[in-house]
């Protein structure tokens, strides 16, 4: 049912800039009420005062004929330019991850991408999302798994600016995914868990004066599907921007947008095999993996048995490891290495490519939480934060897909995890439990045997930086 049609007179005006007043002052009132509580001042103001209003109403009305509007009362030109934005968003990301996979072969197996998964706090009903627990790991698939980031986020309801009495709803979604409440005391201090994202992004220490660099550019981060919701890319994305929101005074989308970008993962994953593959099998016209739906069934397998004890501890704690953003980060890991690794001929690690044993890499947080009594109904009730010592950070440099660097990045130690010293390495007869490989060829009608060229660097729109192959 469309929106009732808003009334312009000079009454209506006088009401409305009254009712602002009174909401500054704390006072609340509906327009209804409104109407009786002003009509003895309008009564008495004067006739050159009313006839300002009736003026300024008569202005309003001219300018609210000319825009057209939705059913929803939203403005059209605003949905039209916003559906636009969002189209050049998505050929972008597209158009950046089919540049990426056509890299040298020996530079795109050590070529590196940072994935990420976020657990949030969230209000459907209201559209509110907020990360309760971040984890990324730095991967490529010549290495596997060099670092990692893992953050639990306390939920403060004033600096997230959560709607109105949304907590029930946010607890009754934790409870039936991650088991992450409102009522855990977990860091609050949203300006330091974004400045730590950004630090392991780029891989360096930073400090708020990044947040006003013009010149900073950061590479894509992924995140997969997950069937159980709509959207992950779209949770993750708006989930990351209330943080941002949330960290930085003045905060606005599109600085939000060139600073953090969330790329598909399944598309990477689509493409990184069908490259793969093609490099084995350049004679042929088949794809290994024709359709992104059918990467997102690759990376939406569960996993729980085969990848385990990857949980950060407090999900280890509460039995539950299959629900933490840890488990989620090494089962993609693994899916990208068990289906890629073989036609590089590069042989899989154990701790980077499979059996990950995290418990080497333990945060100060976690360490905490592995001394408290956490029950399930009252998590963290004597956590208290302790100062953080600084850590140090190599640089790295991030060209854009048009660019040249003169430099490698240097090897990351920052939470490095520790490979298993003495384990027997996995003999070629050896069976496992990996998962099938995939590589039963798909034929596509009209698919070219070479990967087409790009014009991406003509592009005014290219992406604003990847990550440099390690040596």
């Amino acid at each position: 049912m469309p929106p009732k049609k808003k009334v312009f007179n000079g009454y209506a005006m006088f009401m409305s800039e009254t009712q602002k007043k009174l909401h500054n002052q704390g006072q609340n009132m509906s327009m209804s009420a409104m109407a009786e509580y002003c009509k003895k001042d309008w009564e008495q103001m004067s006739q050159q005062m009313k006839d300002k209003y009736k003026a300024k109403a008569k202005e309003m009305k001219l300018s609210s004929k000319i825009e057209k509007m939705t059913s929803v009362g939203e403005n059209v030109d605003d949905v039209l330019s916003q559906n636009k934005k969002n189209d050049l968003q998505f050929s972008t990301m597209y158009s950046y991850i089919e540049e990426l996979v056509r890299l040298d072969r020996d530079f795109l197996s050590k070529q590196t991408f940072i994935f990420i998964h976020v657990n949030s706090y969230v209000c459907e009903k209201e559209n509110f999302f907020f990360p309760c627990e971040i984890s990324m790991a730095e991967y490529s698939l010549h290495k596997g798994l060099i670092r990692r980031f893992h953050q639990l986020v306390g939920f403060d309801k004033k600096r997230t600016n959560a709607p109105p009495a949304p907590t029930a709803d946010i607890n009754a979604h934790a409870k039936a995914n991650h088991r992450i409440t409102t009522f855990e005391k977990l860091p609050n201090n949203y300006t330091d868990v974004l400045l730590k994202i950004i630090g392991f992004i780029i891989d360096r220490e930073v400090d708020e004066s990044v947040l006003n660099d013009p010149t900073l550019d950061m590479p894509p981060i992924f995140t997969a599907h997950n069937r159980n919701e709509v959207s992950s890319l779209s949770i993750t994305n708006l989930s990351l921007f209330q943080l941002y929101d949330s960290a930085v005074e003045y905060a606005s989308r599109d600085d939000f947008d060139k600073l953090l970008k969330v790329y598909h993962l399944d598309k990477l994953f689509k493409e990184l095999k069908n490259a793969s593959f093609w490099y084995k099998n350049q004679n042929s016209s088949d794809q290994a993996i024709p359709s992104v739906a059918l990467a997102s069934d690759y990376l939406n397998k569960d996993m729980s048995n085969t990848v385990n004890n990857v949980g950060c501890t407090f999900h280890e704690r509460l039995e539950l490891p299959h629900v933490c953003s840890n488990y989620y980060i090494c089962k993609w890991i693994y899916i990208f290495s068990t289906h890629c690794c073989s036609f590089f001929n590069i042989k899989m690690i154990a701790g980077c490519h499979y059996n990950f044993d995290l418990s080497k890499t333990e945060t100060p947080l976690e360490e905490i939480i592995q001394n408290l009594n956490v029950s399930e109904d009252d998590y963290f009730s004597n956590y208290k934060p302790e100062k953080k010592q600084p850590r140090e950070f190599t640089a790295s440099n991030f060209p854009t897909l048009g660019g040249a660097s003169s430099t490698l990045p240097v090897e990351s130690v920052w939470n490095k995890p520790e490979t298993k010293v003495n384990m027997p390495r996995a003999k070629p007869n050896e069976s496992h439990s990996f998962p099938p490989l995939g590589n039963v060829p798909h034929s596509i009608p009209g698919s070219s045997s070479q990967i087409p060229s790009s014009d991406w660097r003509k592009n005014a729109c290219k992406g604003r930086g990847f990550f440099n192959p390690t040596k």
